[in-house]
């Protein structure tokens, strides 16, 4: 099996996962993704969309790592930097397993790019390989000049995500910290929302600085104790 390979604009937690996925059991677009990465032939690819802090980026890694659990090659590139790459980095990618483009708003204006990843989408679909892609807007609302390419996004099988709640993020952050071996207390998770940036990568961050505090100073999550790591 080829090395997993990833081009991230960021570095994601370990534990971004399809299972750790907030709400996974009632989610349309878990079940259909660990369906689809068993059987992609069967299916059109995928397109998931939404506002930033949705959970989009969440899915793309976890499709990744679902995928090398399967024993799949898998490769992730975000294209926020298209105008300092060239198009050929798309070129033999249907030799993969698994591609997932993400933030596919990036090559609005630039046809060179559309029309490669017009070709990669249908290099993917006759081979019956698996293809993800990410954007923020519905396909006709992504400015994109090549109406190919709009047709074969709107072809895909699209999920839209929404922006969770301060609930969801509660009992997310309730969630994350659970596996981290912690217990966060619902006053504790109430603070962070209300006194700390409140989107959620920002937020799982703060956590991960937590946890480690609560290991060096043997100390449970409390809110003096949060003011105290977080000051």
């Amino acid at each position: 099996m080829q090395p997993l390979q990833y081009t991230l604009a960021v570095t994601l937690p370990e534990d971004e996962t399809l299972d750790s996925f907030y709400a996974a059991g009632q989610t349309a677009a878990v079940a259909f993704l660990k369906a689809y990465l068993a059987e992609p032939q069967q299916q059109s690819p995928v397109y998931l969309f939404g506002a930033s802090g949705s959970g989009k980026s969440h899915l793309l890694y976890a499709a990744c790592v679902q995928a090398q659990e399967q024993g799949l090659t898998s490769q992730l590139l975000t294209l926020d930097d298209c105008r300092l790459l060239t198009p050929r980095l798309l070129d033999d990618l249907e030799q993969l397993d698994l591609v997932c483009l993400d933030n596919i708003q990036a090559i609005a204006g630039e046809l060179s790019w559309q029309t490669a990843v017009f070709d990669l989408y249908n290099r993917m679909a006759e081979q019956g390989k698996a293809l993800i892609i990410v954007g923020n807007e519905a396909p006709q609302q992504l400015g994109l000049q090549l109406a190919d390419l709009v047709s074969r996004l709107q072809a895909c099988t699209a999920f839209q995500l929404r922006l969770l709640t301060d609930d969801d993020k509660h009992k997310l952050l309730q969630q994350k910290a659970r596996l981290r071996g912690m217990e966060l207390p619902d006053e504790v998770a109430r603070y962070l929302l209300n006194h700390q940036d409140r989107d959620i990568r920002a937020l799982v961050s703060t956590l991960d600085k937590l946890d480690k505090a609560t290991i060096v100073h043997q100390r449970k999550l409390t809110i003096p104790f949060v003011k105290e790591i977080l000051n």
